[in-house]
């Protein structure tokens, strides 16, 4: 899973790194921003799976940054010292709104959150055989089975 970390204090930086490392070892930081507009550049080129986002900022706040992308097809979780802005960041269908310091388990939980909505995002069948089946429920021989190659791999 690939990663940006956006924060205009290095220390918040350096904190959430090594929190990352210690506990999320399948999370790859691909970059680090110290602003909103660094963080902009970032996105085109590595196109993350996870913004790391803190929301006051010099300049543009990590909010102002997401309300002017066009684009946005990575997951974002807000790590930030304000709780003023949680219902803002609902906008934005966060996967989470850690505040600082991080609480580890919490960190944890929001990157099983990301990857489980990166696999939803790999199977779409899912959610369209949940509907189909949500249809037939009156009629169980017209129901589907949703089933992917990794669970067969498992065996």
């Amino acid at each position: 899973m690939r990663a940006i970390l956006v924060d205009d204090e290095p220390d918040g930086v350096r904190t959430l790194k090594k929190l990352l490392e210690l506990n999320c070892p399948e999370v790859e930081i691909a970059a680090t921003c110290s602003s909103a507009a660094a963080a902009t550049e970032k996105l085109e080129k590595i196109k993350p799976d996870v913004v790391f986002l803190d929301i006051r900022m010099p300049g543009k706040s990590g909010l102002d940054m997401l309300t002017e992308l066009t684009v946005k097809n990575f997951e974002v979780i807000f790590v930030t010292a304000h709780n003023e802005y949680m219902l803002q960041a609902l906008r934005f269908s966060a996967v989470d709104y850690l505040m600082k310091p991080v609480d580890e388990d919490r960190l944890v939980e929001a990157v099983e959150r990301v990857r489980k909505r990166l696999k939803m995002e790999k199977h779409p069948g899912q959610a369209e055989t949940l509907i189909h089946n949500i249809d037939k429920a009156g009629s169980p021989l017209e129901m589907r089975l949703c089933l992917h190659f990794e669970a067969f791999i498992r065996l």
